[in-house]
């Protein structure tokens, strides 16, 4: 089963839209906290939004496993995929905590799984407080039966 539209199309719309608001910033935005780049919060804010919907969406639809966890994968593959892009890339890696939702969908044998990729892709030195929070509720998925 392939990723949510809706999903793909939160973290597609957010890319566009960054990058966009970065071709029109001027070399000094964000020079002594000048000019930081006000589209930027709102294609950040808009992100939030509608990835939540779309998560909160998917996971109430009552998706089988295979379809959580391959939607999980690519969630946390965009960090990774846009490292480049370092205007994004923070907000990609804070984003991995709207899984949590779909995470409490998964079986303990998918979630160990899919903790082991996890923290192999993010090793401990690159882990932030999602990062945690997302091993976290992995390993709790590993213990329920």
């Amino acid at each position: 089963m392939p990723v949510p539209e809706s999903v793909v199309g939160a973290y597609e719309t957010y890319l566009a839209a960054m990058s966009e608001a970065n071709k029109s910033r001027r070399r000094i935005d964000g020079l002594l906290g000048l000019g930081a780049g006000a589209g930027s919060e709102r294609c950040q804010d808009d992100f939030v939004s509608q990835l939540k919907a779309a998560v909160d969406g998917f996971a109430s639809s009552g998706p089988d496993t295979a379809a959580v966890s391959e939607t999980l994968e690519y969630m946390f593959s965009q960090a990774r995929e846009h490292r480049e892009d370092q205007t994004a890339y923070w907000m990609l890696l804070a984003s991995h905590v709207f899984a949590l939702p779909l995470i409490d969908l998964l079986g303990p044998e998918a979630a160990r799984g899919l903790r082991l990729r996890y923290e192999d892709a993010y090793p401990r030195r690159e882990r932030f407080p999602a990062q945690k929070t997302v091993i976290a509720a992995l390993k709790d998925r590993e213990k329920s039966k």
